[in-house]
């Protein structure tokens, strides 16, 4: 939710705020969303899921730490396009790839918790309820407090270095083990 919210405040300047816009921004993301979880649903099978989930949350960051660098050159050039499709196509390229790897994660994880086959239901609706929360959380701070106060390139900053902080240390923590043994 707070990287839809900074790619509205992104589109804004260069395609406004209406029906239009918001309309485009919430269907990519429920496409982006639905996408990743179909794909990380066929992830979830591989044997070591681990390393791909820690991935997938890395690659997340990057787009995200992208999207206020590339985001006013990809506006800028589907402006030609008008309102309907330029919102499209620019909400395609910057704003869902990474919420089609957002969605990836809530599959791999229920794969990676779910030890027992009736535990499932149980596992998935716990992951999604933890995920929900967040974003509920990360969508006030990022709307009321982040984006008001230190603008929309240090909020997109901020929310690419948490989504990377843990990955980061998962690889780091893999290399340390690798030069130990070796």
């Amino acid at each position: 939710m707070a990287v839809e919210l900074v790619g509205a405040k992104m589109v804004a300047p260069y395609f406004g705020s209406s029906l239009y816009v918001w309309a485009a921004i919430l269907a990519l993301t429920l496409g982006g969303l639905a996408s990743g979880y179909f794909i990380g649903g066929l992830i979830s099978g591989a044997k070591n899921r681990q390393p791909y989930l820690f991935l997938i949350i890395l690659l997340s960051a990057i787009l995200v730490a992208l999207m206020p660098l590339t985001a006013a050159l990809i506006m800028e050039a589907s402006l030609d396009l008008g309102l309907r499709l330029g919102i499209l196509v620019s909400c395609l390229v910057f704003l869902f790839p990474p919420l089609v790897l957002f969605g990836m994660v809530s599959p791999i994880i229920i794969r990676l918790v779910s030890a027992h086959e009736s535990k499932i239901g149980h596992v998935a609706g716990t992951v999604y309820t933890i995920s929900t929360i967040g974003g509920i959380f990360a969508t006030f701070f990022i709307a009321f407090y982040s984006i008001p106060y230190i603008g929309l390139k240090i909020s997109a900053s901020m929310t690419a270095a948490a989504l990377a902080i843990f990955p980061l240390v998962y690889f780091i923590n893999l290399k340390m083990k690798a030069l130990r043994i070796a």
